[in-house]
């Protein structure tokens, strides 16, 4: 009995094998391979790239076509870029020269660059919409630049970055996605052009660093750039907390020199004296002490009550008659205070006043100064200039050295016109430069 099991059983798997053999071998081989294809992947999986997301809060109101310069930048570039020391060099353009006396620039493109819609760049793209210069392409990699009179600062100016409608540039970094209210944007995504050679950054734009802290608090931003509140950051107790001194701005106290007590060249100087000594960065010149043009050969105002009363004295100022109010913002409120303070014990009494906005009228502003990359302080202190030269400073020989050195092309023709610019400016002090600030980045360890 249990032979005639056995033999129907082998008779029963025999037939099985002979009717699916096909079937069994296919599985056997899928068994195999599997395995070791599973086994092969899991290897090689860690090599694979994860995208590496940065997300980064920045204060302040933006609008897409005035990004601040370290987004657009990622984006685009412009015809030229700017060193360290503010002076031009080469970017979408590898070279350049200029003739008829600096009126006419010629620049030479590099062909081998692409907008993000995957067409070439060429020089009829290119037209920055400045008043009175004409863009003329020549060919696809040569544009000239007519202006109408001699301008040498004009190639930095063509370092702000090129853009087409949308965003769309030609640097390292594409715009994938952005999100408005109203005209202002509240977040931007950027991906990198080229696959795995950097991060995805994803920002986002808060009207207050409080807001911004907020949010990282929150876990929404896992970095915070450029805040200036140190001791909010401290307070609020973030990891790590990187500065960095802003050359390209500096804290100034401006005076007023069209106020009686204020046209007097030995009154600003003696009040420049009277401030108080400071921790931070000194600023001594208009020209960020980075800059190609800086001079360290001009009057410095070393803290020196002694002489500022001598200097006082000599003006014959009446203490009960002459009075004085320092302008100011929040950020430097304790500064003007101090500032007032000292004033006030060497026999001119000081109030400080805190405003939202620059006031059309004031003595004393401590305020802030953007410092543009090149030398060329036109806009500041020329006497035409009436809504930017904020001390209302009126000299006849600022005027011609500004002049000249906006016009002139040689470069140390250009440094000696400026070193002299700012030694009367200076020594003539319609404003005290006080320092660069620092700004801080937060960042998650």
């Amino acid at each position: 009995m249990m032979l005639r099991k056995g033999r129907f059983i082998y008779w029963l798997v025999s037939e099985l094998v002979q009717k699916y053999k096909g079937a069994l071998i296919f599985g056997f081989l899928i068994g195999l391979i599997i395995p070791i294809a599973l086994n092969h992947f899991s290897k090689n999986l860690q090599w694979l790239p994860v995208e590496k997301i940065e997300r980064i809060g920045l204060v302040g109101d933006y609008t897409p076509s005035a990004l601040p310069a370290s987004i657009q930048q990622k984006i685009s570039i412009g015809l030229t870029s700017v060193d360290e020391s503010g002076y031009p060099i080469p970017a979408l353009a590898t070279s350049w020269e200029s003739t008829d006396a600096g009126k006419l620039y010629t620049f030479h493109l590099a062909n081998n660059l692409l907008w993000h819609d995957g067409k070439r760049v060429v020089a009829q793209d290119i037209n920055y919409n400045i008043k009175q210069v004409t863009f003329t392409a020549t060919n696809d990699t040569t544009l000239e630049v007519r202006l109408t009179t001699a301008h040498s600062p004009f190639p930095v100016l063509l370092a702000k970055p090129i853009f087409r409608p949308g965003l769309l540039g030609f640097g390292p970094y594409k715009v994938i996605g952005i999100r408005l209210l109203g005209d202002r944007v509240q977040y931007l995504k950027l991906s990198p052009v080229k696959t795995n050679t950097g991060p995805v950054y994803e920002y986002r734009f808060y009207r207050t660093e409080a807001l911004a802290l907020t949010a990282y608090k929150l876990g929404e931003i896992d970095v915070l750039e450029d805040v200036s509140d140190k001791q909010a950051v401290l307070d609020f107790g973030a990891p790590h907390l990187a500065e960095k001194v802003n050359y390209h701005r500096m804290i100034v106290l401006f005076f007023n020199t069209r106020e009686s007590i204020l046209k007097e060249k030995n009154i600003r100087q003696a009040l420049a004296y009277g401030i108080p000594a400071m921790a931070e960065d000194r600023a001594y010149s208009p020209i960020s002490k980075r800059s190609w043009a800086y001079t360290d050969k001009i009057k410095t105002y070393i803290p020196d009550n002694d002489r500022a009363k001598k200097l006082l004295t000599q003006a014959g100022i009446a203490s009960q008659s002459a009075s004085l109010t320092i302008t100011t913002f929040i950020p430097y409120l304790p500064l003007a205070q101090s500032i007032a303070n000292n004033w006030t014990a060497l026999g001119v009494p000081t109030t400080v006043r805190v405003e939202n906005f620059t006031p059309q009228s004031y003595q004393v502003l401590l305020a802030s100064m953007d410092v543009p990359p090149d030398p060329d302080q036109y806009p500041f202190w020329h006497s035409t200039q009436i809504t930017t030269n904020v001390s209302g400073y009126v000299n006849v020989k600022i005027d011609k050295l500004l002049e000249d050195g906006r016009q002139e092309m040689d470069r140390d023709k250009r440094r000696s016109l400026y070193t002299d610019f700012q030694r009367r400016l200076v020594d003539d002090v319609p404003a005290v430069f006080l320092y660069y600030p620092k700004t801080y980045t937060v960042k998650r360890r």
